[in-house]
């Protein structure tokens, strides 16, 4: 989330002249962003530190599926539609013009 929330507010900040403007637009493309993924947090403690042998189990047979590449037993298929669900905007034009003005 720092990561692409510091290159969208570079992006927007390199598209608006007003600042105001740019926090507002950073604000409307990150927060749908960030409190999908934000919402995900409380789940995966159960996966880091499992506290039943029930929890241990699923957690070794979520990592054995990810070594033999068991596409069925994959975990975190709710994870990554979170993860990949913002497309990053290209701000290479905007940056080369902030780039002349300064």
């Amino acid at each position: 989330l720092a990561l692409v929330g510091a290159y969208i507010l570079a992006g927007e900040l390199a598209s608006h002249e007003e600042h105001g403007e740019a926090f507002t637009a950073y604000e409307q493309i990150m927060r749908p962003f960030a409190e999908a993924n934000q919402a995900l947090a409380g789940r995966g403690a159960t996966f880091l530190l499992p506290r039943t042998s029930e929890e241990l189990e699923a957690r070794n047979q979520a990592l054995a599926s990810l070594q033999s590449s068991d596409q069925e037993n994959m975990p975190g298929d709710e994870s990554r539609d979170v993860h990949s669900s913002l497309r990053l905007p290209d701000y290479a034009a905007a940056l080369e013009a902030a780039a002349k003005r300064i």
